[in-house]
């Protein structure tokens, strides 16, 4: 019963991306990504950069980043877009 709920749930997923891709995809530009110094953040990032780039279409930057100092720069600069 798990399983089949999961397997849906991963559909629905996979059908919404690919009805927003279009609209999407024109809006996005290019999206900045901090990388941050451990590994779980490290693979959320490149995750984020594969479905922005592969789903939506977008340039995406990944940037060397480190908590205190890219949460500084994100509320003061508006950089990088995305903080794992």
């Amino acid at each position: 019963m798990h399983h089949s709920r999961t397997a849906a749930l991963l559909a629905l997923c996979f059908a919404s991306l690919l009805c927003a891709r279009s609209t999407l995809a024109s809006d996005c530009g290019t999206v900045t990504i901090a990388d941050m110094n451990w590994a779980s953040a490290e693979f959320s990032a490149y995750l984020d950069k594969f479905i922005l780039e592969h789903g939506y279409d977008c340039e995406v930057d990944i940037v060397a980043g480190d908590t205190v100092p890219t949460l500084t720069s994100m509320v003061e600069k508006a950089e990088p877009d995305i903080a794992p």
